[in-house]
């Protein structure tokens, strides 16, 4: 009995070392599990553009063409597309036309002077992810004081941590600061 007892107790111990010898420890690297979120959170965005003031002058040729930031009317377009950490898109969205004009439209109530709503719409997308963000792909022309028209295009990718609430509402924002050195005449 002895024997048969040492015996079941060298063949438990081999098992305890087989076992986990025979198993593959190596798991796959999911590299969207490390940035992955407990809960996913809905953002309800509006899109801002604002003209940057350090652009590079304008190649105009009179006064009222030298700086974006002085334009008149403002007319911008485009499309927002979003990204999940896998690769994975929601597929692409179409801005449409936004038409703005100094003195007739009024700037968003955001943080940062002169910057104007793009649209009256509000893009809802979910967010689980620190990799997950947003590409938008904008062609923004603007008509200075002088008659003169300028043409840029203009993409940014904006994760969560670009994605601001506007004060003392329920919904986000995303500003998207206008900056292009290559203006180009119309």
């Amino acid at each position: 009995m002895k024997i048969l007892n040492i015996y079941l107790k060298i063949i438990f111990l081999l098992t305890l070392f087989l076992v986990p010898a025979g198993c593959d420890n190596k798991i796959e690297d999911d590299p969207c599990l490390k940035t992955k979120w407990p809960l996913a959170k809905e953002f309800e965005i509006k899109l801002a553009v604002h003209i940057k003031d350090t652009n590079p002058l304008l190649s105009g040729g009179s006064v009222g063409s030298q700086k974006p930031e002085d334009f008149e009317s403002m007319v911008v377009s485009g499309t927002i597309e979003k990204f999940e950490c896998s690769g994975e898109t929601d597929g692409t969205v179409n801005l449409g036309n936004t038409y703005l004009t100094i003195g007739v439209d009024d700037p968003a109530p955001i943080d940062v002077a002169k910057s104007y709503w793009i649209g009256h719409v509000v893009y809802v997308y979910d967010f689980d992810n620190d990799k997950d963000y947003l590409n938008l792909n904008l062609t923004v022309t603007i008509t200075m004081t002088d008659g003169q028209s300028y043409t840029c295009n203009f993409s940014e990718k904006a994760d969560s941590l670009k994605i601001i609430q506007v004060p003392q509402e329920m919904y986000y924002y995303i500003l998207l600061d206008v900056y292009s050195d290559s203006w180009v005449k119309v």
